[in-house]
């Protein structure tokens, strides 16, 4: 039998038992119905974490957190505001915004955490901007000391207050959507920088198409014309028998095939600069091209061309003609090839051109920037012009065992 010092204790121990339990329940009780029902904060964390950082667009991140994320919390009204310059500029909204050096912005970015809205807040809120007096809770977008937005939430539904779980949970994910936005500005100058580089790529071909043209006019209407009524005149004295071979030095007959030649070697220089059936008959034009490297190459080169026809835009031509011009040159030149073919086929949606040869092959193909830095930028230049009009340009080489560039562009 238990003594009573040992009774009395017992019941003691139960009492303050039973008196924790019931303040735990009280504060339980209190809390549900201050805060409303509990949130699972770690798990909405994981799943809104994966999904913002899946995000590559910084409107598409500013509705999640202003829509869904706001949402699992009941917020009456949610708005997320994102830097454009020296102001944060609502989405959606753009007549919300405000300035970077705003009294208000600048006493959150301080803390650096989510704050409720009371007391010196509500002053530097009020301070010229009383359209936002219905925010509760201002929630800072930062990454260490860089502050990409502010994220702002209204009363929750019910007029339940936010808890201070609530506060911290909405800190850590601002902080992950600051780290997102981060990645999606690098991401945008980069592209931004490469559609400069592009832009520059662009101007620089179109400015040397366009000498190519002058040079390949003045040529053709200047020296090669002067050529041929040279050829004409000597000819002519040929006929005449005006002068004696010994009296001219060379023989009549060597002086024309000389002129001659002269002739053709520029009107081969003017169809390299500019061929002149490229703006009225692409595939014909292919073809002279492969017909001429044909005559040069020890390995013969047989084209195939699916259309009669290849109704393309000019600049689209160009770009055909000259990455097939690039290709053959290096096929013929380093290939060591025994045979190189080139295929033109017309599918539905895109059309496609293969250059193949059974040469020597080209090492770590895929490492366009070794060759740039040696100075070799003709494969970098197909690509850069396959981009140029939409295309894309793929070079799949083994050693010894042949190369294929092939060009797709969609119609």
């Amino acid at each position: 039998m238990l003594s009573e010092p040992l009774l009395w204790l017992l019941v003691g121990a139960s009492a303050a038992l039973l008196g924790v339990w019931l303040v735990s329940l009280a504060r339980r009780w209190y809390h549900r119905r201050r805060h409303g029902p509990p949130i699972a904060h770690e798990d909405l964390l994981v799943q809104y974490g994966h999904r913002m950082a899946a995000l590559l667009d910084r409107q598409a991140l500013a509705r999640l957190l202003a829509e869904e994320v706001s949402g699992a919390l009941d917020a009456s009204r949610a708005s997320v505001l994102l830097a454009d310059g020296h102001d944060f500029v609502a989405a959606g909204e753009a007549d919300l915004r405000l300035p970077v050096l705003h009294a208000a912005v600048r006493w959150v970015a301080s803390g650096g955490e989510a704050v409720r809205v009371d007391g010196h807040l509500h002053e530097l809120i009020a301070q010229g901007r009383a359209d936002l007096h219905w925010t509760a809770v201002w929630v800072p977008l930062m990454r260490g000391a860089d502050l990409h937005g502010i994220w702002l939430l209204g009363e929750r539904a019910g007029r339940w207050a936010y808890a201070p779980q609530d506060l911290r949970w909405l800190t850590t994910l601002a902080r992950q959507a600051a780290v997102v936005l981060e990645t999606i500005r690098y991401a945008e100058q980069e592209q931004q920088l490469a559609c400069e580089m592009q832009a520059l790529y662009r101007q620089a071909v179109s400015a040397r198409e366009s000498e190519r043209e002058r040079l390949s006019r003045e040529l053709h209407d200047g020296v090669l014309q002067d050529l041929c009524a040279v050829a004409r005149d000597l000819k002519a004295l040929e006929s005449a028998a005006q002068v004696t071979a010994a009296e001219a030095g060379l023989p009549f007959e060597e002086l024309v095939a000389r002129s001659n030649e002269s002739v053709q070697t520029l009107r081969a220089i003017c169809h390299d600069l500019r061929p002149p059936l490229l703006s009225t008959n692409p595939a014909l034009a292919l073809k002279s091209l492969v017909q001429r490297l044909d005559a040069q190459s020890r390995a013969p080169i047989h084209i195939e061309i699916s259309a009669d026809e290849l109704c393309l835009l000019e600049e689209t031509a160009l770009a055909v003609y000259r990455i097939a011009q690039e290709a053959l040159h290096n096929a013929i030149h380093h290939a060591d090839a025994s045979e190189i073919a080139v295929r033109i086929t017309r599918y539905p949606d895109r059309l496609r051109m293969t250059i193949t040869d059974d040469g020597r092959g080209i090492p770590n193909s895929a490492d366009l920037g070794r060759f740039v830095a040696q100075g070799h930028f003709g494969l970098a230049g197909m690509r850069e012009r396959a981009a140029m009009i939409g295309g894309t340009l793929d070079i799949q080489s083994a050693l010894d065992y042949g190369t294929a560039v092939i060009l797709e562009i969609p119609c």
